[in-house]
């Protein structure tokens, strides 16, 4: 039995490593800078959101925000072009940043480079860089915005690098509301 416990302690000590691993190793390739002065954890233990769980359908590009069964908040969103996809899946809030500053993965001549982008509201949902977060670049979200389309503010534009894109307002209330944990489920 005791050998067993050993062996156990050593494969639990073993698995938090390699987790600490796996987001050290996420967060340079993540599409940011992170400052710690910019990490904003809320009050509570993680992943005590009260019934909190936020759901983002692709096919509608609409976010929903739950507490418990009652919906407290939508908003339209713009989420990742064809050959960027947003991931599907169950996954929580794992940071959150007020502000910060999004740095392209790619090399400056890609066709998937960005310049330096403020962000207001950071909320990162799943390790590499994807992110529910204001995109004050747009001007309009919803169906077909994940595709190619003409912005009436800011002319021809398509879907993010993945990331979950709202309007300013929607971020920040989004941002206040939700604590590090809260469930998001991207679906079809």
């Amino acid at each position: 039995m005791r050998c067993f416990c050993m062996k156990t302690s050593l494969l639990a000590a073993c698995m938090l490593l390699l987790a600490i691993q796996i987001i050290a190793y996420s967060l340079p390739v993540a599409s940011m800078s992170v400052k710690a002065a910019e990490i904003q954890p809320q009050s509570g233990p993680e992943g005590q959101g009260e019934g909190q769980k936020i759901v983002v359908s692709l096919s509608k590009q609409w976010l929903y925000a739950y507490q418990g069964e009652k919906e407290v908040f939508t908003t339209a969103v713009m989420t990742g072009r064809p050959e960027l996809p947003t991931p599907l899946g169950l996954y929580h809030i794992l940071l959150k940043q007020h502000p910060t500053t999004f740095t392209s993965p790619w090399p400056e001549g890609s066709p998937n480079w960005y310049p330096p982008t403020y962000i207001n509201y950071a909320m990162e949902f799943r390790p590499g860089g994807f992110f529910l977060h204001d995109t004050t670049w747009h001007s309009i979200y919803g169906p077909g915005t994940n595709t190619w389309h003409t912005d009436p503010e800011f002319g021809l534009q398509t879907g993010s690098h993945g990331c979950i894109g709202m309007p300013l307002d929607a971020a920040a209330r989004l941002y206040q509301w939700a604590p590090l944990g809260t469930p998001v489920v991207v679906e079809p």
